[in-house]
């Protein structure tokens, strides 16, 4: 069985259904469907650090520089005023993501602990000034996609990323995918001597296995669907800029997989969600609402020791 938990079984369905019927509350404001379609594009940026960070034990602050170069490599491989294909585009940037992946991997992961962050940090850091500096990619103000993809195979052609409502359950999709995906492996052979590398790496190496090797390949998985994620939201929003690369970006998802429940990775989609949720709430209560969220990033954090989904475990596995 996939989902092995009985919360998991619970939770999804649930949430699965209220993400379906949604669109049908909120048909009449794009702004929320807008919203929620990010929040659902950052639950999935969030869930492939999460397995990165909870499942394969490399704590990172450098995750953003994927997320970042999802939208660019988009920008850079495809025409400036043509629609492309988005399946086919979408493979060639996870491509191309990947094998930056792979190369940066074999760099970073000769290190480990604080020096694994330090090093992640510093190469997302270093593309964020390298697009914050150049004026072909519109330095600190980004770039504009002038013309989103068309989702035709075989000449039909289901979803029209122009319309709001169609990327929203592109979203949807690719969130529940990811989710599909990442517990598909867990579950697998690989999965099992990745978590065994996490707990026991003397141990598992001395059975013979290389576990540079799965790190490496789980650091490409994580690092591909964190791009994959960048350009999605690259797309909703039609611009990619340095922003996207920032350290900050890293630091708030990691916050986010924290609340949600470290290493579960449908956590991720509650974290996710409850960050979201409560700086909306304390944008529009008041001008002090950084004070606010902290004070409740704190509490959360004292009062739900393996966050969101650790609690409802506690109610739900009796």
């Amino acid at each position: 069985m996939i989902f092995e938990k009985r919360t998991e079984r619970l939770f999804l369905p649930v949430f699965l259904l209220i993400v379906l019927c949604l669109p049908l509350f909120l048909e009449a404001n794009s702004f929320f469907v807008s919203k929620v379609t990010t929040v659902l594009i950052l639950a999935t940026f969030v869930m492939s650090l999460d397995f990165l960070v909870g499942r394969v034990g490399l704590v990172t602050l450098g995750h953003a520089l994927f997320y970042g170069l999802g939208g660019y490599l988009f920008v850079i491989i495809a025409p400036e005023y043509e629609a492309v294909n988005f399946w086919l585009y979408t493979f060639y940037v996870c491509a191309l993501a990947a094998l930056i992946a792979l190369v940066v991997g074999v760099v970073v992961l000769r290190t480990s602990g604080i020096y694994f962050i330090m090093i992640t940090l510093a190469i997302s850091q270093m593309a964020y000034y390298f697009f914050f500096d150049s004026l072909d990619f519109g330095g600190s103000d980004g770039v504009f996609i002038f013309m989103k993809p068309e989702t035709s195979i075989f000449g039909l052609s289901f979803l029209n990323l122009d319309d709001p409502m169609h990327f929203y359950y592109l979203a949807v999709l690719s969130l529940f995918n990811t989710l599909l995906f990442l517990k598909l492996i867990l579950r697998s052979r690989f999965g099992r001597i990745v978590e065994a590398s996490r707990q026991n790496p003397e141990r598992t190496e001395a059975l013979g296995y290389n576990i540079f090797a799965f790190r490496l390949i789980s650091y490409v998985i994580a690092s591909t669907l964190g791009a994959y994620a960048g350009f999605l939201f690259a797309l909703q929003y039609g611009f990619v800029n340095p922003s996207f690369l920032t350290w900050e970006m890293s630091g708030t998802a990691l916050v986010m997989s924290i609340l949600g429940g470290m290493g579960t990775i449908y956590g991720a989609i509650l974290g996710t969600f409850a960050y979201e949720g409560l700086q909306y709430l304390f944008e529009h209560l008041t001008e002090e609402w950084l004070l606010f969220m902290g004070a409740a990033i704190i509490l959360m954090v004292i009062v739900l020791r393996k966050g969101l989904a650790g609690y409802l475990e506690k109610l739900l596995e009796k």
